[in-house]
Parts: C-alpha cells; sequence; structure tokens
C-alpha cells in the first residue's frame, strides 16, 4: 500500500471517529436536557398540591398537552360539566380534586376543556349570558391568564398541571373591546336566548385523542 492510501485511510478513520464522538455527544447532551426537564417537573409537582394558594390569584388545572397554550388569555364559558376523561389507566377516581369546565382562548376563539382544581377560587357563572362574570362588571366575562409554567399530570402523559389567573383591568379592558363574543352572547341574553351556553355532547367534550 503506498504512502498516500495510508494516509487516506487514515485521514477518513478520523473523521469517522470525530463524527462519532459528535453524535455520541448530541445523543448524550438531549437526554440530560430530557431527564432534567422531567426532574424538575416531579419537583414542582411534589412541591406544589392541588388547590394550593400558590399567590394572589393564582389558580391550579390540568388541561390536555394539545390544548395548552401558555401565557395566553381566556375566559370560562361554561359551568361545571359533569364529565372527567375516562381511557387508558385514566378514570374518575384521578380527579376528585378536579371540576371540569369549558375555556374559550382569547387568541384562537377555540373552546376546551380545563379541569380545574376544586379548591380554586373562580367568578359566578351567568347561566343566562354564557361566561363566568367579572365581579367588577357583572355584565362582561372576567378574563384569565394561562402560566407558561407547566408539570406532567400523575399518571398520564397527555395531561398537564397549569397555573391561571385574573388578567390586569387594563389588559382586560383591551382583549374584550377587541373580542366582542361576549356581547353577541349578552344581547342575545337579553332577548330571550340562551346566552351562547356550551353544550355538553360528545362533539365537545371528548377528548384524549
Amino acid at each position: 500500500m503506498t504512502d498516500n492510501n495510508e494516509r487516506l485511510i487514515d485521514r477518513l478513520a478520523s473523521t469517522e471517529s470525530r463524527r462519532s464522538f459528535l453524535e455520541k455527544s448530541a445523543i448524550a447532551t438531549v437526554g440530560v436536557s430530557a431527564a432534567s426537564g422531567v426532574a424538575s417537573a416531579q419537583d414542582d409537582d411534589d412541591d406544589d398540591d392541588i388547590g394550593e394558594d400558590l399567590g394572589a390569584g393564582t389558580r391550579k388545572a390540568s388541561i390536555f398537552q394539545n390544548d395548552f397554550r401558555p401565557e395566553a388569555r381566556f375566559s370560562f364559558v361554561s359551568g361545571v360539566i359533569d364529565w372527567n376523561p375516562n381511557y387508558g389507566g385514566i378514570d374518575g377516581s384521578w380527579f376528585t380534586d378536579y371540576n371540569t369546565r369549558t375555556i374559550r382562548w382569547f387568541n384562537t376563539g377555540e373552546h376546551v376543556q380545563l379541569f380545574v382544581a376544586s379548591d380554586a377560587e373562580l367568578g359566578r357563572y351567568d347561566d343566562d349570558l354564557g361566561f363566568v362574570v367579572d365581579d367588577d362588571d357583572r355584565n362582561r366575562p372576567q378574563v384569565y391568564e394561562m402560566s407558561p409554567e407547566w408539570t406532567l399530570f400523575e399518571g398520564d402523559p397527555k395531561l398537564v398541571t397549569v397555573e391561571f389567573g385574573p388578567v390586569e383591568e387594563e389588559i382586560e379592558n383591551q382583549l374584550l373591546e377587541a373580542d366582542t363574543w361576549w356581547t353577541d352572547q349578552r344581547d342575545a341574553a337579553a332577548t330571550g336566548g340562551n346566552g351562547g351556553n356550551v353544550t355538553t355532547d360528545s362533539t365537545n367534550t371528548t377528548r384524549g385523542d
């Protein structure tokens, strides 16, 4: 074998070794990051009990991961719904500390289920208006904001535990002026409509896919 061929083989072997090392390093880094994230989520989950007061105005809930919108604003558009997820290893016994409600995201207009901790304090749901009202003005909805933080829900990877709380009055005013779905419901209620109440048939409540 010539010297040139030997040097070429050496270079190829060296390149392959470096590539293999980099690939393994990248995989290891991702694995450590994922493990750290799970550990952090579990630590947070252990520290905070369901319904515990985590700060002024903060409430706790669970939501399907596909429905989670970090820092998005929403209003409650139902009272307590007699429905809980029931699939795989999840059944009603897992949700004894939660009440199922429907919320409406302001950024998408989408209606999704939010499983609110039983001890969380919310405003009054008005059957005629079709939303949880603002205590300071009972003709309009209370607006809440979702926290950017989340942890894994114990026993099911499709659900996450989240926190939420009411937005500041200035932000609420801006959102309600820009998105007037609630005035349509209020006007419908004033003229004898149903206020846009959310129904609870299978198209609205069956989740977990």
